[in-house]
């Protein structure tokens, strides 16, 4: 009896010492950028887990989707990507497990050089009544297939810097560009110089995109 108890007290104390059964949570993936054609199509993406994983665009784009959103254990998921007429873009693929998270760059090239990106604003200065106005101007371009990328990019005088923006962009078309501009209440003349800009992606192993400007338009607004 005695040499019954002591077999179990043993084999109780080897089971609290051992490893828990349960193993840690992994979640890898093969890189951390894909390389896709500006052609257009689908590729698969591998995930290898051992637990059940997520995974989500970091933003909503119009030009790829995958086929699921979640998983369990090792297996992979479609990327769709329709072809890209403009320049070169991207979208990141959040995985998450548990507490840990991977992230794939999913770098799409396309067909447009900048040296080949034409953006070209129809005047080169504009002249706002105080109470403000909304104005289009004309535009050539392109790159017609990132008008919803576009934005302004604003700078000023030296000392003349605004707490916010009185210049704003309104919407882009391949031929037109309507911006408003705000009250004047400053009680003094302003002035800003305004370029429409595009940002690539940039390099495939890089988010630091290269951008591309249209040509200065001087803003002046009376007081």
């Amino acid at each position: 009896m005695k040499k019954f108890i002591l077999y179990v007290t043993v084999l109780l104390a080897a089971v609290a010492c051992s490893p828990k059964a349960e193993y840690d949570q992994t979640l890898g993936l093969l890189s951390k950028y894909n390389v896709l054609p500006a052609s257009g199509g689908s590729t698969q993406v591998a995930v290898f887990s051992n637990t059940s994983w997520t995974v989500e665009l970091d933003r909503e784009v119009s030009w790829a989707s995958i086929d699921r959103f979640n998983g369990y254990k090792s297996g992979y998921l479609v990327f769709d990507y329709e072809v890209n007429y403009g320049r070169a873009r991207r979208v990141i693929l959040v995985f998450k497990a548990g507490d840990q998270t991977r992230t794939l760059n999913m770098y799409q090239q396309g067909y447009f050089s900048d040296s080949e990106c034409v953006m070209k604003l129809g005047v080169s200065s504009l002249s706002v009544p105080a109470e403000g106005k909304t104005e289009t101007i004309a535009f050539n371009t392109n790159l017609i297939y990132n008008l919803d990328e576009m934005y302004l990019t604003l700078t000023y005088p030296e000392g003349q810097e605004p707490e916010s923006p009185w210049i704003t962009l309104k919407s882009v078309e391949a031929d037109q560009v309507v911006v408003e501009v705000a009250p004047n209440t400053t009680g003094a003349v302003r002035m800003a110089n305004m370029k429409l800009t595009h940002t690539d992606a940039g390099s495939m192993d890089s988010t630091e995109g290269d951008s591309v400007y249209s040509n200065t338009v001087t803003v002046v607004q009376i007081k």
